[in-house]
């Protein structure tokens, strides 16, 4: 029988986070949230372990995923009643959904989108990158959890390290200049590698940001503990090993400092306004060297922010999420397929949805997030 792991969140809660300036009506008024989140697609090219079961998941069916201008209407609501500026574009993996790049250029192309960005594990960025800045993205963040060629197999099942890494030279040659890398850190996976990852901003104007292990749907920490990743967990493209990684998987914010400081010396704080974006994660740079870089942490179990969100996510199917973990769900299908309302009732049906939505926001968020991350999108 599988015990789930007790995370640190709730057994010992963590104090809130103070409330930075512009979150004074609290995380549950709309006036709040200043990103939406956009899963495109729940596919990926990718099988990574701490994303999927064991057995795979089944691909939603085509015609529940929201097409590109459902999307643009989702997003021209967000923008024309609630004031919404930032929108980030998530998968599975986005840039497998086809025409990916025609939809960047409808939803830059939209009055008052500020800051459209790209969460991507960089597989394709290649040769994507000049299309993507030509058609209005402008910035993207790389998911990259191993800087070692065979590690970085192991874990993404499918994955090419010297490919992802020739991308972020060619996002960063064609004028992507807030490149962000995001790295989950997992004890006996690849717990060695953060001062390797930290070592980047020496001399490249990343930010590393290191974020912690979150348990959502079927890839859960479970005991009994598996700590190393080996061939024998490599599986076929048509599913991949749960994150079955057991007690000793996670590792707190506090300890992968340690661990950086320890080979390049102290981390100094850096003002949070002076990063690109309006997400969560707690600049730092590296104090010897002379970094053009930075690190940051995100830190949802140790120290969960949950008192300043300020974020929606929607779904590939048009589910407007008011959490990563929990649900908290509006389903935004019925208002975009279901009516013939005209175009201006439909946006203020959706941005009432989006209301709706915020209000369910926990308190605090549960140790086990209730779907699966390649549906959710992070």
């Amino acid at each position: 029988m599988r015990v789930p792991m007790r995370l640190p969140l709730l057994d010992t809660p963590a104090a809130p986070m103070p409330a930075p300036a512009g979150f004074d009506t609290g995380p549950r008024s709309i006036k709040a949230v200043r990103m939406l989140r956009i899963s495109v697609t729940d596919r990926c090219n990718y099988r990574c372990l701490y994303c999927m079961p064991e057995a795979g998941v089944a691909w939603l069916p085509k015609d529940d995923i929201l097409s590109f201008e459902e999307i643009a209407d989702i997003v021209r609501s967000a923008v024309e009643v609630h004031g919404i500026r930032h929108f980030k574009l998530t998968g599975g993996e986005a840039t497998v959904r086809y025409g990916f790049v025609d939809l960047v250029g409808q939803l830059a192309a939209i009055p008052g989108v500020d800051d459209l960005s790209l969460t991507t594990n960089g597989q394709l960025l290649e040769h994507l990158a000049q299309p993507l800045r030509e058609a209005g993205l402008h910035r993207i963040t790389v998911s990259l959890d191993s800087l070692q060629p065979d590690r970085f197999r192991r874990i993404t099942r499918t994955g090419d390290l010297a490919a992802v890494l020739r991308g972020l030279d060619r996002a960063e040659d064609v004028g992507f200049h807030a490149l962000k890398v995001n790295c989950v850190t997992m004890r006996g996976t690849n717990d060695d590698e953060a001062p390797a990852f930290a070592a980047l901003t020496l001399a490249r104007r990343l930010t590393v940001r290191f974020i912690e292990y979150m348990p959502l749907g079927d890839s859960a920490l479970t005991a009994p503990t598996l700590l190393r990743v080996d061939a024998s967990e490599v599986g076929p493209a048509g599913g991949c090993g749960a994150q079955d990684r057991g007690q000793g998987a996670f590792i707190p914010e506090a300890e992968v400092r340690a661990a950086i400081e320890r080979e390049l010396g102290p981390l100094v704080p850096v003002p949070r306004d002076t990063e690109a974006g309006v997400g969560p994660a707690v600049p730092y740079r590296l104090a010897v060297g002379d970094p053009v870089g930075r690190v940051a942490f995100i830190s949802a179990m140790s120290a969960p922010f949950c008192a300043t969100c300020n974020r929606l996510r929607l779904t590939a199917n048009g589910q407007l999420r008011s959490c990563l973990f929990e649900g908290g769900e509006v389903d935004l299908r019925p208002i975009l397929r279901g009516t013939a309302d005209p175009t201006a009732d439909r946006r203020r049906a959706i941005a009432d949805a989006m209301t709706r939505c915020v209000h369910l926001k926990p308190d605090v968020h549960s140790r086990h997030g209730n779907e699966q991350m390649s549906r959710v999108g992070g």
